[in-house]
């Protein structure tokens, strides 16, 4: 059984009347990857330096290993920080920024000579340790400021947005990078960003945060596809939200919404109750006029916009007076879809986000 390896209880920061952090409780397990995902202002930056020791918090506890370090000074914490702008040295060369903290640690020049050359190969780094950073791509300096941290074996890798400053295509790259290293180095590392794509690809866990807390703790399908809120399932990807009562609860539920009855087999829901559902566009499926309107959850549609982006088309369709969203990935025709389509939703595929 996996140990926990950081935990946050009842931790809180306020900043004058302004309550960044609002009481998070996290537990981390040893060697997972936990990503910490909100819009701007939502408290994982403050919940991040926190743990890193930059802010006191003003209340509740921090444990890392088991140990209590609320009180200890940063550089006593074992931990280490990757930043948003990377934060390297431009007058030091990639070897020198590397070596830095082992030279703070007051290491001798053969033993850092040794794992500077090591962690510059793990890293794809080798042949580089000579190069100033500012003749480094974006990605070749995220990789010195991830050596930098790494070099002095932390317990906690903790990454605050580290990709924001790179351009799309890198940041994929640079972000599976970064996962095959921390997959292979087995290190606990938390990290911060607002980009939902970003935290679902890459994270063994995601906690989303809003106001200062965090709203749901879970794995990036449970998060995508079983969101505890509207917020959540807003904010994590597009989804289409439709309101309705339910009309039969005989072992079979059935939603009755904008004079159409949705069926989302054996489910346990109150007759007469008003719910709230959501629906991936990808779990929409989408057919041409002239199919056949018979089977579970047929809607005829109109499409009011459409969008191709390559590997999918994203269409913007009116039924039962919804605008519903659409994605249908690896689209045949060459043309898109206008005007009457029909919509088939999979009842497996409807989450049943509140029941009033």
């Amino acid at each position: 059984m996996t140990s926990i390896h950081v935990e946050l209880s009842g931790l809180k920061k306020r900043f004058g009347d302004v309550a960044a952090v609002g009481g998070v409780d996290l537990a981390v397990p040893e060697g997972s990857f936990v990503t910490l995902l909100g819009p701007s202002g939502c408290g994982k930056t403050t919940t991040l330096r926190l743990i890193a020791g930059f802010y006191d918090p003003d209340e509740g506890e921090m444990r890392i290993g088991g140990r209590r370090i609320n009180d200890l000074p940063p550089d006593q914490r074992n931990t280490a920080m990757v930043f948003q702008d990377f934060a390297l040295f431009p007058h030091m060369t990639v070897f020198e920024n590397i070596a830095y903290g082992l030279r703070m640690r007051g290491q001798s020049n053969p033993e850092i000579s040794r794992r500077v050359e090591e962690t510059a190969r793990q890293l794809g780094l080798a042949g580089m340790e000579r190069k100033w950073p500012l003749q480094l791509s974006g990605g070749q300096q995220q990789r010195v400021a991830l050596a930098r941290a790494l070099i002095v074996e932390p317990e906690v890798l903790l990454l605050d947005e580290p990709l924001s400053n790179l351009d799309a295509k890198l940041r994929i790259r640079v972000r599976t990078e970064i996962r095959q290293i921390q997959q292979q180095l087995g290190k606990t590392t938390i990290y911060v960003t607002h980009d939902q794509e970003e935290a679902l690809s890459i994270s063994d866990t995601i906690a989303v945060m809003a106001a200062g807390r965090i709203v749901q703790v879970g794995t990036p399908y449970e998060v995508y596809y079983t969101p505890a809120s509207r917020f959540v399932a807003d904010f994590v990807g597009i989804a289409n939200f439709v309101e309705g009562r339910v009309v039969q609860d005989r072992g079979v539920a059935r939603v009755e919404a904008g004079g159409a009855v949705l069926e989302m087999g054996t489910r346990d829901l109150r007759a007469s109750s008003s719910v709230l559902l959501t629906i991936r566009p990808e779990a929409v499926r989408l057919l041409e006029p002239g199919g056949s309107l018979e089977g579970q959850n047929v809607l005829r549609g109109v499409v009011t916009a459409s969008s191709f982006m390559g590997s999918l088309a994203r269409y913007w369709i009116e039924a039962i007076g919804i605008e519903w969203v659409v994605d249908v990935h690896m689209p045949v025709p060459r043309k898109l879809l206008a005007g009457e389509v029909i919509l088939q939703i999979p009842g497996e595929r409807i989450h049943v986000l509140e029941q009033r």
